[in-house]
């Protein structure tokens, strides 16, 4: 499989972590705080396991990975890591009882001893740090040079359904890139968009922002003008300079799907089958929200197949088959590479995936994870690499070109992208504009913009107009600047792309509906407050703030104020 250039495949690894901001002082327990505490013990934490494993062994490894703005906020808030602490901590109780349970029964004895040190190593870890020690993890493993953290909007807002109000586009943005500098302490050069969410005109603000590359799927690359003759496995350049990775579907689809791919091999854990709808039992009851039966993380089936039988789960057999499909897939890599080199120099071939993908959804994921990278690093065919590296080196080519054939520097001419294409795109330089596209069902907005959730845009959008209007030309009449900054924190808020998704899927309806309502409501009311138009309500206003209090440096007129070209 030797190729004349000798030189190798690129695949492009990138994981976007994100969940909405969930936060409820106001509860001892709440529901849905638990998604963020599931991730962390499903997800980020076996995911930082395998890269500490990977480390700790000396294989090299390069990782995109998103860290959101919300996650971030919820990583760095004390009440969180408070509570993640009770969670994982409950869970040991109860483990303790369920492997006093088992004992002696040669099915599942080993399922409950499994997880009881499992949840044993998490706890250990997370007991004196709480989501800072994730942090502390992820940028450990970031200065080592393996590592690329990106950032993305403030609340993954979908900008596409903003381009009529381009200062709410901006807002999001720039509190995103604030609050990934305030918490991780870098400066981003990447950008994961919501929902992969481009329309033209997206470079421009991203390049204004010194962010200067992002990924899309694979049509927002195939349907580019001009069209790029390599596709998805080179990336392209924007008229603005901003690099556009696109994403291979063979690769990602491999890994994804629950019928064609991997996670649905019979002896992977069942996501389905948990003990909190399994058992019925009275050591379980601190597991539960008052009545209501819930899933609990702890599983003890096999997918075995498509019946109900199920047999007990394997965790040795199923890290086997984890490392066995992680080497298949660096195989797939390694032919799909060699087909591409008879196109191209260096085909890059971009995987993105959900994170809580691997370990949540996909319980072995971690697992493959690893075993793909160590392959990969027995091989010279493919590599894994950073999307920041081959940005930088696709813009000094660009740049050097510039010097050559007597470029802008900054907005590139007809003539000059015709001739940069004309003589380069073999060498993965290819200057064109991204189509309007999306991921998710259709690949065109409609998952977060349907029947099902395009009510709530005329409201945002008269909120974002109101809020833009007083902050350009009536930040005289503002009394309680305090109270305008909430106002721009509820909307920013409202805006997530997480409540129209979920209305679209039909998951979670009425918490998405609460929280659609509870900051448009808050956001008008404090936009009345902050001009005098209603009275200041002290002790409402300090519930509010109380309960969404992130993004503190936020700035309503200095976000909202600003005049955009």
């Amino acid at each position: 499989m030797n190729n004349a250039n000798n030189k190798t495949g690129k695949w492009l690894p990138v994981l976007h972590f994100h969940l909405p901001f969930v936060r409820h002082p106001e509860n001892s327990k709440y529901l849905e705080e638990e998604w963020y505490f599931e991730a962390v013990t499903e997800t980020y934490l076996p995911l930082l396991e395998s890269l500490d494993n990977l480390e700790n062994d000396n294989i090299d490894f390069n990782l995109t990975m998103s860290l959101t703005p919300t996650l971030l906020s919820m990583m760095n808030d004390e009440l969180l890591s408070e509570r993640l602490e009770k969670y994982i901590r409950v869970r040991l109780k109860v483990l303790d009882e369920e492997t006093f349970r088992t004992e002696g029964d040669p099915e599942f004895h080993p399922v409950t001893l499994f997880y009881r040190q499992r949840y044993k190593n998490w706890y250990e870890k997370i007991k004196n740090g709480g989501g800072s020690y994730l942090i502390e993890r992820f940028l450990k493993h970031y200065r080592t040079g393996r590592l690329d953290i990106i950032t993305s909007a403030a609340t993954h807002a979908f900008l596409t359904s903003m381009v009529g109000e381009p200062e709410a586009i901006t807002a999001q943005i720039e509190v995103g890139i604030q609050t990934h500098r305030d918490i991780l302490g870098i400066e981003p050069s990447g950008i994961w968009l919501p929902e992969c969410g481009y329309t033209e005109g997206f470079d421009a603000i991203l390049n204004n922002y010194g962010i200067y590359y992002t990924f899309l799927d694979r049509h927002g690359i195939d349907y580019a003008s001009p069209n790029p003759v390599n596709g998805c496995f080179s990336p392209i350049v924007t008229p603005f300079k901003v690099v556009i990775f696109g994403r291979d579907p063979e690769s990602s689809r491999q890994v994804w799907s629950s019928k064609e791919g991997y996670p649905g091999t019979p002896v992977y854990r069942e996501f389905y089958r948990d003990i909190g709808f399994d058992l019925d039992l009275p050591h379980l009851t601190p597991l539960r929200h008052g009545s209501l039966k819930t899933f609990t993380g702890l599983k003890y089936y096999a997918i075995t197949g498509r019946g109900n039988y199920k047999e007990a789960y394997r965790p040795s057999a199923a890290k086997r088959q984890a490392y066995e499909h992680g080497a298949q897939f660096v195989y797939h890599r390694e032919l799909q590479s060699q087909y591409l080199k008879q196109f191209m120099d260096e085909p890059v071939i971009v995987s993105m995936y959900d994170a809580e993908l691997f370990g949540h959804w996909w319980f072995e994921g971690p697992w493959w994870f690893e075993a793909a990278f160590r392959r990969m690093n027995e091989n010279n065919l493919v590599k894994s690499a950073k999307s920041i590296d081959i940005a930088g080196k696709t813009l000094n080519k660009l740049n050097e070109s510039v010097k050559k054939y007597g470029g802008n520097d900054f907005l590139f001419s007809a003539d000059f992208i015709e001739e940069i294409n004309k003589n380069n795109a073999k060498k993965g330089l290819f200057i064109a504009q991204p189509a309007t596209s999306s991921w998710g069902g259709g690949g065109y907005s409609e998952v977060w913009l349907n029947g099902k959730n395009d009510i709530i845009q005329p409201f945002l959008s008269d909120l974002s107009v109101s809020l833009i209007d007083i902050c350009k030309n009536g930040a005289n009449r503002v009394k309680y600047p305090h109270v305008l900054n909430q106002a721009a924190r509820e909307l920013i808020l409202a805006q997530s792309s997480d409540w129209p998704f979920m209305l679209t899927t039909g998951q979670a309806v009425s918490y998405a509906e609460r929280r659609i309502k509870a900051h448009m409501v808050r956001a008008k009311r404090c936009i009345l407050m902050a001009v005098g138009e209603e009275p200041f309500d002290k002790n409402w206003f300090e519930d509010i703030s109380g309960k969404d209090n992130l993004f503190p440096r936020l700035n309503a007129v200095d976000l909202y104020g600003k005049n955009i070209c």
